[in-house]
């Protein structure tokens, strides 16, 4: 699993319309099949950072995620390169893709 992985993400959104920007994924803690970490999103208006929850099958392929407002899914391309995307419903929609690289 990446410790830090950072890349740029695409986004599309009902209210705010598209928009791109830098992605940064840090996992603070694995415990087993589980991991707690935070996601940095670089925006015109400023930085926003997240803390997110998940979890992965043994083989590490198939992972998801959660935050207090979406769901992540992650695919482990190869030891240096995770993809993501994320999507939240209800009243303003949203959904982002990104290709992370290992940050050393």
């Amino acid at each position: 699993m990446l410790a830090r992985g950072a890349g740029q993400r695409d986004r599309i959104a009902k209210v705010e319309g598209r928009r791109g920007g830098l992605a940064t994924l840090v996992i603070a803690e694995q415990q087993g099949n589980t991991f707690v970490g935070r996601l940095k999103r670089s925006n015109p208006s400023g930085d926003e950072e997240e803390p997110l929850w998940g979890a992965f099958t043994p083989d590490g392929k198939l992972m998801m995620g959660s935050d207090e407002e979406g769901t992540y899914i992650f695919n482990l391309v190869d030891q240096n390169t995770l993809d993501y995307c994320y999507s939240e419903a209800g009243a303003s929609p949203r959904s982002v893709c990104a290709r992370l690289t290992r940050q050393r």
